[in-house]
């Protein structure tokens, strides 16, 4: 009888210490998975169009600059661990304005300028109504995208980035040439700068 008994003690004691493996084991499982959750936890922020904006700056060589503001349409940016991790914005071609001094009018009215920025010769807003920007890769305050305009895309750089709360601003400068953006006048384009500079300025909400 007590082979016996000491038989049945000892099957006893290795279920139960089968059953709190198997409970560590589950509840290891389960703090992997949570902790996986967390690493790849990410937030969506719709970008508000009312109070984000683009600043843009366009040069005649040696002579002076042209300025103004763009809006955008939409957009989103997506956060991982409170750092920038995706995200993508379109901007209005046809909301563009100048915020020149107008000192620089006495010639020629904002409205003209404005058009033939719009026209054929520059962005032909009429059909390319939007530039877009798709984030592919973010380095420290530098973040690197794929920039679309007048149907041509390219690997640009927005530099600076900064980001606090809900806002988000850096700066980007592009070769107007990579994009069509050109006078029909050759003589008239060499006189233009090809460097654009954009200060974009977006709130999230």
């Amino acid at each position: 009888m007590k082979p016996l008994k000491f038989t049945l003690i000892g099957l006893f004691a290795l279920s139960i210490f089968a059953c709190n493996n198997s409970n560590e084991k589950t509840k290891d499982n389960s703090s992997a998975e949570k902790t996986e959750n967390v690493k790849t936890e990410k937030a969506s922020y719709q970008i508000d169009t009312e109070k984000s904006i683009v600043h843009w700056k366009g040069s005649m060589v040696g002579v002076y600059a042209h300025e103004g503001d763009l809006t955008f349409k939409s957009g989103k940016l997506i956060l991982s661990k409170d750092a920038l991790a995706e995200g993508e914005f379109s901007v209005d071609m046809n909301s563009m304005i100048t915020t020149d001094n107008d000192a620089l009018y006495k010639m020629a009215p904002r409205e003209k300028l404005i058009g033939h920025l719009k026209s054929a010769d520059f962005f032909d807003t009429e059909n390319f109504p939007t530039t877009t920007f798709t984030i592919t890769k973010v380095n420290g305050n530098e973040v690197f995208g794929n920039l679309t305009i007048k149907g041509k895309t390219n690997e640009e750089k927005l530099i600076n980035v900064i980001i606090q709360e809900n806002k988000l601003s850096g700066t980007l400068t592009f070769d107007r040439q990579k994009y069509g953006v050109t006078y029909k006048n050759s003589m008239n384009d060499m006189v233009l700068a090809n460097e654009i500079e954009l200060k974009i300025e977006i709130t999230t909400k």
